[in-house]
Parts: structure tokens; sequence; C-alpha cells
């Protein structure tokens, strides 16, 4: 299967001398992830890509829980070398929370977290998946392309032309592209259950490398939005991004195996 691609601009004689301009000068990579070919293009101070969303439910204080009671299948919590978005004890066991409303659910990890909160097992040092739009990205292409935990991006449904401000909080598997929140899914009008929901194709995302706070500093809602939105108009906005989408080439399937990292702790 070969994902679907966004391309940015490229010189094609006959098309708008206005588009051109507005999308001019990328860098473009094809990456050869697990599902297929993806082609990644670099614009000024920005990175595009388009892909399905997976949904990931790690930050939320019910996320996982014993007998599957989370919001997600406990299963979608493991991998070949143990527990994947799972605080766990010096035994390798989840460890589970014994307070407060979410008492007796494993304690649910993110990538980025709250150097403020001192406690590992306090579910606030993570960032909720229900509450805050973030996206996932597997460790290569983040370091490939000089993105950090707490970058900034544009996420948009190019089904329903809905769009959402999001952060990079989660590092995932390697060779997968094309994962958020629950908060994203429901800002993009997508199916939102971690179990069954969210979408193959057709979402388009935009990372502002070097955008963020870096590890250690979670952002609200509301402080997401407004910086996302402000960097976005700088870089040049809708106009800018259509620009690119117009004058996107048929795609082309040439891969890039480097950057599947075969001794990443995901595979």
């Amino acid at each position: 299967m070969v994902l679907a691609l966004a391309l940015a601009a490229w010189p094609i004689q006959g098309w708008p001398e206005e588009a051109k301009s507005a999308c001019s000068m990328p860098e473009k990579t094809s990456l050869r992830m697990k599902e297929g070919t993806v082609s990644v293009a670099s614009i000024s101070s920005a990175v595009l890509f388009e892909a399905g969303l997976a949904i990931d439910a790690d930050g939320a204080p019910n996320a996982y829980g014993p007998h599957d009671k989370g919001l997600d299948l406990t299963v979608h919590a493991r991998s070949r070398n143990g527990w994947a978005g799972v605080l766990v004890d010096h035994r390798g066991q989840p460890v589970v929370q014994k307070r407060g409303p979410y008492r007796g659910y494993y304690v649910s990890t993110t990538s980025l977290v709250d150097a403020n909160a001192r406690r590992d097992a306090d579910p606030r040092k993570y960032v909720d998946a229900r509450k805050i739009p973030y996206i996932v990205l597997p460790l290569e292409v983040a370091r490939r392309f000089g993105i950090r935990l707490g970058d900034l991006a544009v996420v948009s449904n190019q089904n329903n032309g809905r769009f959402a401000f999001a952060l990079y909080a989660d590092v995932g598997p390697s060779g997968k592209l094309g994962e958020g929140s629950i908060a994203l899914a429901k800002t993009l009008g997508l199916p939102a259950n971690p179990r069954a929901g969210g979408a193959e194709d057709g979402i388009r995302f935009l990372v502002f490398p070097g955008s963020g706070h870096g590890p250690g500093k979670l952002r609200t809602l509301k402080e997401i939005n407004r910086s996302a939105a402000k960097l976005y108009k700088t870089w040049g906005g809708s106009k800018r991004l259509n620009a690119c989408e117009l004058l996107s080439p048929p795609s082309q399937q040439v891969t890039d195996s480097s950057l599947l990292d075969r001794s990443a702790p995901w595979q």
C-alpha cells in the first residue's frame, strides 16, 4: 500500500506563477515505511507529509487497565520488548494508580513529560490524549528532520476540510507514520475510539521543527492554539499550503531504507 503523498512545489511549465511563488524551493524525501512509501517535503521552516491517522490513547489516565478496561486494548501497550506507553516498576510490571478517579488503571505515559511533576506515577506528568491534540512520530523520522518533542504542528483532514493545531508529544514505532491523540481525531471530525477509530489516509501533517519549548515542558490547549496559529500564519497559512498541494506532481515510489532503524526499542 502506498500512502497518499503530499509533495511541495514542482517547477512544471503551465502551473500558475502565483502558486510557484507561494511554494518554492522544497527539499523532497521519499521514505519507505512499513505500510508503504511516504513523501516528505521540507518547505522553508516546515515539514509536510500526508498519511492516515491511527488513534493513540497514551497519556490519558484511563488509557489502559487490567482486563482491557481502559480506553484502548492492553495489547496496544505492548511491544516486542515489553510494555510501551505504560509506566513499569523494577520488575517490568505496569504501575497501577492507587488513588484518584482512575484508581486501578495503569499509569499511561507519553514521551513528552512535565519536568515539574516529580513523581513518575503521577498521571499529570504526561500529555493527556483525551484533552490535548498531539501527533506521534517515529524517532528516526523526527531526528532526520530536526523535529523535537514539544514542536508544534498543523494537522488537516482532506476529506472534510477540518484542521487542528497540535504538538509532537509521543515517540512511536519505527517505520510508522500517521498517528495522533484522541483529542486530535475529535478535532478533525474522525472516529476517535483508539480501538477502532482513525482514518486510512487523507490526513496532512505540517510540522515546525524547533518551534516547541523542548522536552520537560507541557503546554495548555490554549497555548498550543495561540502559538501554532501565529506560526502557521507567519509561514504562509492555508494559501501556501494549498499552493504546495496544487503543484504536487504524480507520486514516485523512491525509497530511503536508511530511516528504518531496526534496533529501535519498538521493533
